[in-house]
């Protein structure tokens, strides 16, 4: 079969945007560019061209399985974020467009030339270690509960020569130190709403990395009352957060001796990134 079929094809199976996919055939135009390990611009320039049966057998295996809801990137077991390919598994969550906002917010900082950094449910690794190979003079931290996560996280080092300690903990219960920033994409979402998402990510990314409690704060509260102690005077703290979520953590991080320097809205205005500071006394 040629390009021009294959996606014809894809894009048939996917189903009518009204009740499925809602764009089928970019969809199908994706997967199979990564299924030929070529660019959606060559597919473009080449309809005609034939593909080994192979690489039509994976593409159609993917197809199959995307039709059920399966994100995508679980699929080819990759995504992009700022710029680099991360490994991904159902163990770990899909990196999001809006979790770049930590990153930028975090490069932006006035930190010392060698940091020493804590990335608090470190997932798939991708906070950890953009960071690390940002700077590459930083010393790095990434822990999670999940060793399943951790073994993501480490190969997504491994891939991008990153230098970063994991270790698994319960958030901060394993380390100890004085870190010069903190940063953390804990689960945020309320229990009762994670059923109101996608399906694809309600059904298939993994409850632990979503599931924050009945207001979605359970985890951001614990790692607030820690940070006190994890900081060094003047440290700084990047957490994601959800909507609404502000007011019912400041309590927590005014006790800890931290206080607001800035919320950061993502593309939908939305509060999504709540930076944070230590008192330059301590505590």
């Amino acid at each position: 079969m040629t390009v021009d079929q294959l996606l014809a094809w894809g894009t048939l199976r996917l189903g009518d945007p009204r009740e499925g996919l809602p764009h089928p055939r970019r969809e199908a135009r994706w997967l199979l560019a990564r299924a030929l390990a070529v660019s959606e611009t060559w597919l473009l320039a080449h309809p005609g061209e034939g593909v080994p049966a192979s690489q039509q057998a994976a593409f159609r295996r993917w197809i199959e399985r995307r039709r059920t809801g399966e994100p995508a990137h679980y699929l080819t077991g990759a995504c992009p974020f700022w710029g680099r390919e991360f490994l991904v598994s159902p163990a770990v969550l899909v990196p999001r467009p809006e979790t770049e906002l930590l990153i930028a917010a975090a490069l932006a900082l006035p930190l010392p030339a060698a940091p020493r950094v804590l990335d608090a449910g470190t997932g798939s690794g991708c906070l950890a270690v953009t960071l690390a190979a940002e700077w590459p003079n930083a010393r790095v931290v990434g822990l999670d509960v999940s060793i399943a996560a951790l073994t993501v996280a480490q190969a997504n080092a491994r891939r991008h020569r990153a230098g970063v300690l994991f270790a698994a903990s319960d958030l901060s219960e394993a380390i100890a130190g004085a870190f010069d920033l903190v940063v953390a994409n804990l689960p945020y979402v309320p229990d009762g709403e994670i059923s109101r998402l996608a399906p694809e990510v309600c059904r298939f990314e993994p409850r632990l990395a979503l599931a924050g409690g009945a207001h979605g704060t359970d985890l951001l509260r614990r790692l607030l009352a820690d940070l006190g102690q994890l900081l060094v005077p003047g440290g700084q703290v990047l957490l994601e957060i959800g909507p609404d979520q502000t007011a019912l953590l400041e309590p927590v991080w005014l006790a800890a001796g931290l206080e607001q320097t800035a919320v950061i809205h993502d593309n939908a205005g939305i509060v999504r990134v709540l930076h944070l500071r230590a008192g330059r006394g301590g505590r």
